[in-house]
C-alpha cells in the first residue's frame, strides 16, 4: 500500500528562486517532449515510447544549461509525466495533453536518490517531531518541519509549490494491514451511508453530519476579490499581489474542506468495521447545473476516496456499491417510490414505511452491502474478496409487478 506524507519546507529566498528556476525550466522540457511526441505521429505515424523520450531528455539536458542545474533523474521524469498524460488520455481518463504555461506547472519528483532527510527525532509529550533539513540535490539544504516521522519505506520525493508555499511529499509503501475478520463482525457494526446536499453524510442508524457550505461562505469575498483582479494590468506589481490573495482564498476553503471530510471519516471509522457507500458518478451528476458548484463544493468523489484508502490503512471493509435506484425504493419491500429532489420524505404505499428520504436511502445502501457481502443472522459475513462485481440494484428490483417480491 502507498501512502503519502505532506510536510511544509522553508527555502531561503536564494533556494527559492533556484527552485522556481527548475520549474521553469521542467515546463519549458515538458512542452517540448509533448511537442516531439506529437510531431513524430504526425510525420511518421509512430509514438516515441517512454524510454525514448527518456533518451530525448537527457540529451537536451547536455546542451541546455538551466537543465544542467537540475538533478538528472528529475529531468527524466518529466518523459514520465508526458507518457503518463498521453495514457490516460487514449485510456479515456483525461483530455488531450496541452501545452503547459509556468504558473501551471508546480511541482517536480525525484524519482529515487538525490534527496535525504537529515535531523534528530524530539519526544513532545504523545507526539513526535523530526527536526532537521532536506537535502535536495543540486538545490542544498533546505529547512522542513516534520511534525511525524514518515513511515515505511521511501519510494520518491515530491517538490510542490502551491499558493507561495513549499511542499515535500514522501510517496512510502506501507506493509498491508491486516483486516479484522468479517465474519465475527456484529451486525451493529456493519453501517451505510447517504451522501447527499442538504445532510451531507446520514447514516443507517439515523444519525447525521451537516455541510458547512465552505465555498458559499467564502464565496462573496472571492468574486469581489476576483472583480478587482480582473481591473489590474497583467503582469504587473498589483495583479500578483492580487492573484496571491485569491489563490491564498481558495487554498483556504481548500483546507476546510479536506479538515471536514477526515474529521467525518475518522468518526466514522472509529464506530464501524464495515462501511457500505455509493460510489456516485460525480461527472454525470454536474451536469445539472442548477446544483453543480454544490456538488463540487461538497467533493464527494474525494471523500469516498479518502474512505477507501482509510479503510485500507486502519484494515476495516469498505464496500462501494452502485446508486442506481437507492434514492427511489423502499428499504422495507423494495417498491420503487417516484420521488422529486424537493421531496424529504419517505412514504411507502405497500408497507407504509415513513422516514427521511436520506435515512431510507442509507438504510437501503447497507442492506444491498449486506446482501453482498452473504450476511446471515448468527454467522456473520462472507470476506468481500470472495464475492463477484460490485453490488447493484439492477436486475434485483425492476419497474414491473415484481417490484415488492423480496429479492434481498
Amino acid at each position: 500500500m502507498l501512502a503519502a506524507f505532506r510536510y511544509r519546507i522553508y527555502p531561503k529566498p536564494q533556494q527559492e528562486r533556484l527552485l522556481k528556476s527548475h520549474l521553469s525550466a521542467l515546463c519549458g522540457l515538458y512542452n517540448k517532449l509533448r511537442d516531439l511526441k506529437i510531431e513524430k505521429w504526425r510525420r511518421e505515424r509512430a509514438s516515441l515510447s517512454e524510454n525514448d523520450l527518456r533518451r530525448t531528455a537527457l540529451d537536451l539536458r547536455r546542451s541546455d544549461e538551466g537543465l544542467r542545474c537540475i538533478h538528472s533523474q528529475v529531468v527524466q521524469s518529466v518523459s514520465t509525466r508526458v507518457s503518463t498524460a498521453f495514457k490516460n488520455y487514449f485510456e479515456g481518463r483525461a483530455r488531450f495533453p496541452k501545452r503547459k504555461r509556468e504558473r501551471r506547472y508546480r511541482s517536480f519528483t525525484y524519482p529515487q536518490s538525490g534527496f535525504r532527510v537529515c535531523g534528530r527525532i524530539i519526544e513532545k509529550g504523545s507526539r513526535t517531531e523530526l527536526k532537521g533539513k532536506l537535502y535536495l540535490s543540486k538545490v542544498s539544504h533546505v529547512r522542513i518541519f516534520m511534525h511525524r516521522p514518515p513511515n515505511g519505506r521511501i519510494k520518491n520525493l515530491t517538490i510542490k509549490y502551491d499558493a507561495e508555499e513549499w511542499y515535500a511529499v514522501f510517496i512510502c509503501e506501507l506493509p498491508d494491514q491486516p483486516k479484522k475478520p468479517v465474519e465475527s463482525t456484529p451486525e451493529e457494526r456493519i453501517k451505510g451511508g447517504d451522501l447527499g446536499l442538504i445532510n451531507f453524510l446520514t447514516l443507517s442508524d439515523g444519525s447525521s453530519t451537516d455541510y458547512p457550505r465552505y465555498l458559499r461562505r467564502s464565496e462573496e469575498k472571492i468574486k469581489r476579490l476576483q472583480r478587482v483582479l480582473s481591473r489590474a494590468e497583467k503582469g504587473s506589481k498589483n495583479f500578483r499581489r492580487l492573484a496571491f490573495r485569491v489563490a491564498r482564498l481558495h487554498l483556504h476553503v481548500r483546507r476546510q474542506r479536506e479538515d471536514y471530510q477526515n474529521q467525518v471519516i475518522a468518526a466514522l471509522y472509529r464506530d464501524s468495521d464495515v462501511i457500505v457507500l455509493e460510489r456516485l458518478r460525480v461527472s454525470n451528476m454536474l451536469k445539472n447545473h442548477c446544483l453543480a458548484k454544490s456538488i463540487q463544493d461538497a467533493a464527494f468523489g474525494k471523500f469516498i476516496d479518502k474512505a477507501m484508502f482509510k479503510a485500507d490503512f486502519l484494515g476495516r471493509w469498505f464496500v462501494p456499491v452502485d446508486p442506481w435506484g437507492t434514492t427511489q425504493l423502499c428499504y422495507n419491500c423494495l417498491t420503487w417510490v417516484t420521488k422529486d429532489l424537493s421531496e424529504r420524505v419517505h412514504k411507502c404505499p405497500r408497507c407504509g414505511v415513513d422516514l427521511p428520504r436520506d435515512e431510507n436511502s442509507a438504510l437501503l445502501v447497507r442492506r444491498l452491502g449486506l446482501t453482498w457481502l452473504g450476511y446471515a443472522p448468527g454467522r456473520g459475513v462472507n470476506t468481500p474478496a470472495e464475492q463477484g462485481p460490485l453490488p447493484s440494484l439492477r436486475g434485483m428490483a425492476s419497474l414491473c409487478e415484481e417490484v415488492g417480491s423480496s429479492r434481498l
